[in-house]
């Protein structure tokens, strides 16, 4: 019986060759043909390999086929019993001994789909199993015959586990010999690309031969998709609830009113991006790559800044000589930093440990009884005043609980350390200018009306655009689950251009049915929760809605940009925006009113993805 050995090698020192040459020498084959495919200068990958060695086992008429890895040893073999396993299988393998733990073949997880070696020594010698490792495989002539080569869809790692899967569904016999046991090796821990092509063939072998349970399964068990979707459905379940709030809003008080509580709200939102400093997309983005006593000093400098900024908000009313509801109104709703301080804190430190269902539960239940607490208290007083007196209340007392959920988390020291503050600053005061810019390019439509028209139409358009709104959640979940996902990626182009086509798609996709589906559906539904003199913001609604596709796409570019340390970008692109956007504005709000600024933040949208999408293209070159 003649056998074909077929090594497949990759810059394998010679010494190591020259070494497994000798083992097998010393086995002592009756009759054998030796192929060492050297993938070292053009690297065709491990299936390819091997299928040149089968190649030159069918011309050499061999009856069976031995793949070995280059990085085992067979030292402790017994030659005269490797062969036995053949009364048993049709391909067969030996028990592997790596890293100290002697496995025995390999089983398909019943749940997940996806392979594994079998830890657990067998009864009897020779057991069957789902696959053997390609480190080592037995096959036999006629298995080639029928099954043919192994799959070059996979580069490296899944091909043996594709190739056990295809023989057993045409009716052969896989398992291993558990008394004979070679060791393993395995230099490829020090693949940097290991894990990146174990997932990815995991991914690709679970879609050919999972069933729709294993796909699901694996969906369950992805982090990324686990963080987007619990941060999405605390997204969407506050958004509810906030939803729910402005029905009361608009049903219990006039437009005017309406406008006056989004003014004050956009008045306190000017200020966030100095109470967050950037620090939030700072920790984002640089974090990953630090090391964790970086939390304090960051969450320090968190603390100062919201008191500054407090105070910053308070004193500034008196500049601008508001009514003196206007600045109780104001006074109460800034009490909301310290909040928006200590959850952002928690979120940051929730996204990096891939935990953000803990931010989404507390966020959930604060929200739930703050809106229950809103609604008693607009049906029962119809006072705007009582209002924002709840909301003060409420988002203290949340404050209180973030503050208490971060000390438990990371044993919160208030530190005082200028020098870490320095180098933080002098990475994330960009942030502070795109947010601060982010904040103008969207309120300042709801202010230029205020100044050409009236409050009533500041109330018809933030009506409208609360749906809209309602909806950029989506955009905000995916910035904080992909964000350091994408910062870890810049090492490794190729990864990242996968993922980045990936996200594009399900972005897409989500945008444009949601966008449509509104499109079509707002007449029907939009006029059974606004009051008569809202229905014209129905009209800004069906508009506004098609710039959610936009800005989900622009997301994806712009973490690019900012991921590759290019954030000045970002920052140019939206001073660019605003100055678009209120140029617009001021030639058709006194013409067209609310309509024009719907339209305006459409196209605003489209020339802000358009923007995003060339400057990421030239770094994911």
């Amino acid at each position: 019986m003649k056998t074909q050995i077929i090594i497949v090698t990759y810059k394998t020192p010679e010494s190591e060759i020259k070494r497994l040459k000798k083992e097998i020498k010393n086995l002592k084959f009756v009759d054998y043909d030796l192929s060492i495919i050297d993938n070292s200068i053009n690297n065709i990958g491990f299936a390819a390999g091997v299928n040149k060695g089968i190649e030159e086992g069918l011309k050499n008429k061999s009856d069976y086929f031995l793949v070995l890895n280059p990085d085992i040893s067979l030292k402790s073999i017994d030659a005269k019993k490797l062969f036995e396993a053949a009364h048993e299988f049709d391909i067969w393998g030996l028990a592997m001994k790596q890293n100290n733990i002697t496995y025995y073949g390999g089983e398909i997880d019943k749940w997940s789909g996806s392979g594994g070696l079998i830890k657990k020594k067998p009864n009897k010698r020779f057991q069957s199993c789902d696959f053997v490792s390609g480190s080592l495989m037995f096959i036999k002539r006629k298995v080639i015959e029928k099954v043919d080569q192994f799959s070059t869809d996979y580069f490296m790692y899944y091909e043996d586990v594709d190739y056990c899967v295809r023989a057993k569904k045409n009716g052969f016999k896989v398992g291993i010999d558990s008394k004979l046991v070679y060791d393993h090796f395995e230099t490829s821990q020090t693949n940097s690309k290991k894990e990146f092509f174990l997932a990815k063939n995991r991914r690709k072998f679970l879609w050919k031969y999972g069933t729709l349970r294993h796909r699901i399964y694996e969906l369950t068990k992805s982090p990324f998709l686990i963080n987007f979707f619990s941060l999405n459905f605390s997204s969407v379940i506050n958004k509810i609830f906030n939803f729910v709030l402005f029905i009361f809003l608009v049903r219990y008080f006039s437009t005017k009113d309406y406008g006056i509580y989004n003014l004050v709200w956009g008045y306190v939102g000017f200020f966030a991006p100095f109470l967050d400093f950037g620090t939030t997309s700072y920790g984002l983005i640089y974090l990953p790559k630090e090391k964790n006593e970086k939390l304090n000093s960051l969450n320090s400098l968190r603390f100062y800044l919201s008191v500054i900024i407090f105070f910053l908000i308070i004193l500034s009313t008196f500049v601008f000589h508001f009514e003196n509801s206007f600045l109780l109104y104001i006074a109460l709703i800034s009490l909301t930093v310290f909040a928006n301080m200590w959850s952002g804190s928690y979120l940051i430190i929730n996204s990096l440990r891939q935990k953000l269902i803990n931010s989404s539960i507390v966020s959930i239940i604060f929200n739930l009884f703050l809106t229950v607490t809103l609604i008693l208290s607009i049906t029962k007083y119809k006072s705007l005043t009582f209002v924002f007196l709840t909301i003060a209340v409420f988002y203290s007392i949340y404050a209180f609980l973030n503050y208490y959920l971060v000390k438990k988390q990371i044993n919160l020291k208030l530190v005082f350390k200028p020098i870490d503050w320095i180098g933080i600053i002098k990475k994330s005061y960009v942030f502070v200018l795109i947010g601060f810019s982010a904040g103008l390019y969207f309120k300042q439509d709801i202010f230029l009306l205020k100044y050409f028209k009236s409050d009533a139409e500041v109330g018809i358009y933030s009506a409208g655009y609360k749906f809209f709104e309602a909806l950029l959640f989506l955009a905000g979940a995916y910035n904080i689950t992909a964000t350091p996902v994408l910062s870890k990626l810049t090492s490794n182009l190729v990864a990242l251009k996968n993922r980045v086509k990936k996200d594009l798609l399900f972005l897409l996709l989500l945008g444009a049915a949601i966008s449509v589906t509104f499109y079509l559906l707002a007449p029907v539904i939009l006029p059974l929760l606004l009051k008569q003199n809202f229905e014209q913001s129905i009209s800004v609604a069906r508009i506004v809605i098609f710039g959610l596709p936009f800005i989900l796409l622009s997301s994806i570019y712009l973490n690019i940009i900012y991921v590759f340390g290019k954030s000045f970008k970002v920052l140019g692109i939206f001073v660019l925006q605003i100055f678009i956007n209120l140029i617009l504005n001021i030639i058709f709000i006194p013409r067209f009113s609310y309509i024009a600024s719907a339209y305006i933040t459409v196209f605003s949208e489209f020339i802000n993805f358009g923007f995003a999408y060339l400057l990421a293209r030239k770094y994911l070159k």
